[in-house]
Parts: structure tokens; sequence; C-alpha cells
């Protein structure tokens, strides 16, 4: 309570606060620690339900408490975040909404510059009319040297920031999906051997840029920024962000950086990147001698006045305002080392157009980054493994169930640069499986049945 910023908002929200703050790389493993021996305090942040707790009956059911005490919550938290920590119909955690209450973190930008110069009126809505689009500004020199030069796609080392085009075929190289009444990795699915196909299709006919799978992030960024791709994967928060960097490097040009949904092959029901419908989430124990000032206090942060003072801090100190205009200080909330925690900490709200306009000063750019939200919200891939514990092999080839194995990377990148047949895909399947896939999946398929009801 000596915390000038703890302090104001103990004293907004007539309570006493007492947090304790745990490094990152230590915070499970010491929440376990605490947990088993007896110290559970009123509130748990986590990421989703937390199973220690559920699994010994001390969470609170949050939904009697939320209709009386958070009416704000339930305004401004999406339903696909409430769903996400709701089981057998009783939500277990108040939610932070994601990122401009858009459930995925990627999505794919083009050049709609490109598209007016090569003829294209519409953004491809399947896996054959995004090809097309690749074709066009490969051969038809939208960037206008006349080198033809154009790289139509371009994406990182590892496979990374190829996303949404995996997606097309419903699957990324994250989380788990359903085939055959097994939980199995997406990377290990039937549906990533046909997206593993349209990249080889794009290496060959170079609609892909060659370096793809050694570039580093600068080289990537810089090969952008030079006028050379055509399509990216990146995060939609980024968007404003593209269109100044583009802006600067072309002064002469008029580049324009839009989103566009991702397509989807025929038969596919889901493109785009996997979704997470929330980020950190509260969780209120059977411990907590008041949850309903719990909740109250929870509600206030999405308040109007909450999410200022999340974003900006302490009026008098770091914020100021005259009538209804903030002005904030950010060097000086930069300076007092509140700047970065404060929003870690305590942000709930996934997008505030009035906050982020003070943030960044500039309509335009929230107008963008808005729409890129907008398309955002309409897509995902369902992660059928969200908010499970960790299913890891001790042998490093095999990996972690949620994420690509080197086994993958090694076998995608041998099918794409045709060394080996589609059908080795296959293979390297049944390899991981017998390696050590096959107890991973047998540990997310009973999590699974055990969490599914909701």
């Amino acid at each position: 309570m000596d915390d000038p910023t703890l302090r104001y908002l103990a004293e907004q929200t007539n309570t006493e606060l007492n947090i304790t703050f745990i490094p990152n790389s230590q915070y499970r493993n010491q929440l376990r620690v605490k947990f088993a021996s007896g110290e559970i305090p009123d509130i748990v942040q986590g990421w989703g339900i937390i199973s220690d707790l559920a699994d010994n009956d001390q969470l609170l059911p949050l939904n009697d408490l939320i209709d009386e005490h958070g009416p704000n919550l339930k305004k401004i938290i999406p339903k696909e975040s409430w769903d996400a920590v709701t089981r057998n119909g009783k939500i277990y955690a108040i939610p932070e909404a994601p990122l401009g209450d858009s459930p995925v973190a990627r999505v794919l930008f083009v050049r709609k510059d490109w598209m007016d110069k090569v003829g294209i009126k519409e953004a491809p809505k399947t896996d054959a009319d995004f090809l097309d689009m690749l074709r066009a500004f490969r051969d038809k020199d939208p960037n206008g040297n006349g080198k033809q030069d154009e790289i139509p796609f371009s994406a990182r080392e590892n496979f990374t920031w190829l996303d949404n085009v995996l997606s097309m075929y419903g699957v990324t190289m994250y989380g788990g999906t359903i085939e055959n009444n097994e939980v199995i990795p997406q990377y290990a699915s039937k549906n990533m051997k046909q997206a593993l196909g349209i990249v080889k299709t794009m290496m060959d006919e170079k609609l892909i840029d060659s370096e793809f799978m050694s570039n580093k992030r600068n080289v990537w960024e810089q090969k952008i920024q030079s006028d050379l791709v055509g399509v990216w994967v990146h995060a939609p928060n980024l968007a404003w962000d593209w269109q100044e960097r583009l802006n600067k490097s072309l002064p002469n040009g008029k580049p324009e950086v839009i989103a566009i949904p991702t397509p989807k092959a025929p038969g596919v029901t889901e493109s785009g990147f996997g979704k997470k419908p929330f980020n950190k989430s509260f969780s209120i124990t059977k411990a907590s001698k008041d949850p309903a000032a719990a909740v109250r206090l929870l509600d206030w942060l999405v308040t109007q006045e909450g999410q200022e003072f999340v974003q900006f801090g302490v009026p008098g100190v770091t914020v100021t305002k005259d009538d209804s205009k903030i002005n904030y200080n950010k060097q000086k909330d930069t300076d007092d080392k509140t700047a970065l925690w404060r929003p870690l900490v305590f942000n709930l709200a996934g997008f505030n157009e009035e906050i982020q306009l003070v943030l960044s000063g500039n309509e335009q750019a929230v107008a963008k980054i808005k729409a890129v939200y907008e398309i955002g919200k309409k897509e995902g891939i369902t992660n059928v493994t969200a908010g499970a514990p960790t299913f890891k092999s001790d042998q490093p080839e095999i990996g972690d169930y949620e994420t690509a194995s080197t086994m993958f990377i090694e076998t995608a990148g041998l099918i794409v640069l045709g060394e080996k047949p589609l059908d080795y895909y296959d293979e390297f399947v049944n390899n991981w499986r017998t390696r050590g896939g096959n107890e991973l999946i047998k540990q997310a398929t009973e999590w699974y049945q055990q969490n599914n009801n909701k």
C-alpha cells in the first residue's frame, strides 16, 4: 500500500491490497508450492482455469457474483473469452479480452496498391484464388521497377510467420485438433500434408521467398520495406507500423497496407491463426473472505476510469484532464517504471478507441488498426488444447505438444525443397508417434475428455 499506483487502485475500489509478484519464469512452479502448503490467496492470476485449484475444488464459480457485481465485465469482455473459462456452465475465472477483442494474433497483410496495379479487385476467397493473386504479383511488375524482382509472399526461418497460408487447410503449427477420437497436434494432422503441398507449389512456382527458411527478422523486414514483398503474415496491432514503414521507405510511392480475410480451401470451415480467446485471467478462490469485493475490484478496472488508470496511470502524477481531454505524460510514466507493469498486471479490456487515440495521437492509425481487428474477429482456428498443461516429451526432437517439433521443421523443409515427396509427411507422422508422440497424444486426449464438458 506504500506504492502510489496500488494505493490509488485500493482507494478507488475501497479495498486493501496485498499483492505478491513472482518472476514469470518461476510463476507456475511457485504457485504449486504455495497451493500445496495451503497458502491460497483471494485472487490468483493465471492463464485460464487453474487446474491445480480446480482439481481440488478451491475455485469459486463466479456466475452469480459477476451478475451482481460485474456489469462492466459482462459488457466489455467478449462471450468467446467467457466461454473459454467456463466448465459445466460455471465461470471459474475472469479473463482478459484478447488484444483488439480479436482471438487471432496474426493476419494476412497485403499491398493493396499492388492488387490495384495488377487488376485484382477482390481479396482471394480460396486457396486457388490466393495462388492466382501471387502469380499476378510475380508476373505483372507491381512495384514498377521492371526487374521482375517481386517476392509474392515471404516468411521466416523455421516455417514461422507462414501461419495463414497453412491455415487455408484448417491447421497451424500450434495447438491441438481432433482426429479419429484422438486429440493430436495440428502439425501431425492429415490436413497439414495438404498445407505443406501448397507451400511446395509456391516454392516450385517462385511464389514464395526462396530464402524464407533462413530469413532472420531484420532481413525479412527489410525485404518488405524495400517494395519487394506483396503478402506477409504479422500481428494485427502492427498494421499502422507497417504502413508508416512503407510510407517512409517509399516516399514517392503510394503504398497501402491492408489485411484480408484468410482464404479457405474447399471443405475447410476455419482458417486464420489459432484462436486465443483471452490473455491472462484472474480466478477467485474459496479462501476469499469477500469475493464480491474481489469482483468489484476487477469490474472497476474495465470502467472508463479504470481503463484510463490501467493505460495512463495515477491522475495528477502521469495523467491529467482538461475538461474531457486526456493529457498523458508517457515520459514520466516510463521514468517512474510504471508504464510497463501496470497494463501487464491490470488490463482486462481488449480495445478502447478513445484510449488508443490518446496513445497514438493519430486517427488514421486507429482506424486502420480497428479495421484489421475486425477481420481478426471473424476468423481463427479452434485449438482444442487451449488452457491445457504442458505435454512435453523427454526426447528433444519430439518436443512440446503445442509447438511444432524439430522433426516437423526438418520434414517440412525436405518436402518444400523437393528433396522428399509429399508422402514423406506420412512417414514423419509415424516416426513422431512411435518415438514419443503417442504418449503426448494420450495425455492430451485424456485432458480433453476430462475438461470438455462446458
